[in-house]
């Protein structure tokens, strides 16, 4: 939340509204302090934001980070929002917000009082790990942080590591031996408290959120389900997904949608008279043959076959 040094500049989103992206150089200003920990050996956190407003401060300008992560959290406050994307959130004290990379969004108005900290992460590019990090190690994170829901409470783990990191930062001294291995040891830790808090925030709901969507994937079988998206609408990473749909219906989640096409197939067999290609269609199948092929498969018979048989 903080400015760049040598302001912004403007690109023209898709309805013509000007969204200000983020320049890659950062400098205090006025109640926000911004700090850069690429010297502390950690160049993928390029700030580390803190500010404490005073009086009323005004940011008209959505704005983008490309590239980034921002993770915010509020300290302090009455009656704030953010506007992200398409919609308002709230975001009173305790809350933490997470803005992807490329989500227009903007703070406005920041009231008397309103105190936040926040942290920027730098997204390495495809195929290159985070330094310091395996390969195996980034894609976890990434997965991770990219599933996180937009908002969801912090936990005083979370708090009290935002607190800790900017402690070290302003009192460990730039010359020790010990203050690179003392930040990154900080960072890793806020990184970790993050995916927890979010992790404890949603637990006991995971299943009830991911029954509605299986629920829902039953009513338009026909449409298509990525499984990014069936990730992402149940705010969950992709593995985590497999593993809870599997735990529920016994199947992968590709399997549960072919199963869920097979089922509203056997009712069209079964109560009308639509010739095969059409009912294959109708259900997001690309060719009869297809269908026919995932029909015996779940079934053992043809499609024919099963509809004489129910006769």
């Amino acid at each position: 939340m903080g400015r760049m040094n040598g302001g912004t500049r403007k690109r023209i989103d898709g309805d013509g509204e000007g969204v200000a992206l983020a320049m890659p150089r950062y400098e205090n200003v006025g109640e926000a302090t911004v700090v850069d920990l690429a010297a502390d050996g950690l160049p993928f956190l390029p700030v580390l934001g803190e500010a404490h407003y005073t009086h009323v401060g005004y940011d008209p300008d959505r704005h983008v980070h490309p590239g980034m992560v921002e993770i915010l959290l509020c300290r302090r406050g009455r009656g704030v929002s953010i506007d992200c994307a398409d919609r308002s959130y709230p975001f009173p004290p305790g809350t933490v917000m997470v803005l992807q990379p490329n989500v227009p969004h903007v703070l406005a108005p920041k009231p008397k009082g309103l105190l936040t900290t926040w942290i920027w992460i730098r997204l390495p590019p495809r195929g290159k790990a985070f330094p310091g990090m395996t390969l195996p190690e980034t894609r976890w994170l990434i997965d991770r942080l990219s599933s996180l829901p937009i908002t969801f409470p912090a936990n005083k783990d979370l708090v009290q590591s935002f607190r800790r990191i900017w402690r070290l930062y302003r009192d460990v001294p730039r010359d020790a031996s010990e203050r690179r291995l003392v930040m990154r040891e900080a960072a890793m830790r806020l990184l970790m408290d993050v995916l927890d808090s979010s992790e404890a925030s949603h637990h006991g709901t995971d299943d009830e959120r991911l029954v509605a969507l299986l629920d829902e994937v039953r009513r338009d079988c026909a449409a298509d389900w990525p499984l990014e998206t069936l990730a992402n609408r149940a705010a969950m990473s992709v593995p985590k997904l497999t593993e809870c749909v599997r735990r529920l219906t016994g199947l992968p989640p590709h399997q549960f949608v072919v199963s869920c096409r097979m089922e509203k197939a056997k009712e069209l067999l079964e109560r009308t008279d639509r010739d095969i290609g059409d009912i294959a269609n109708s259900l997001g199948i690309a060719t009869a043959q297809h269908f026919a092929t995932l029909f015996r498969r779940e079934t053992g018979l043809s499609p024919l076959a099963w509809r004489a048989s129910r006769r």
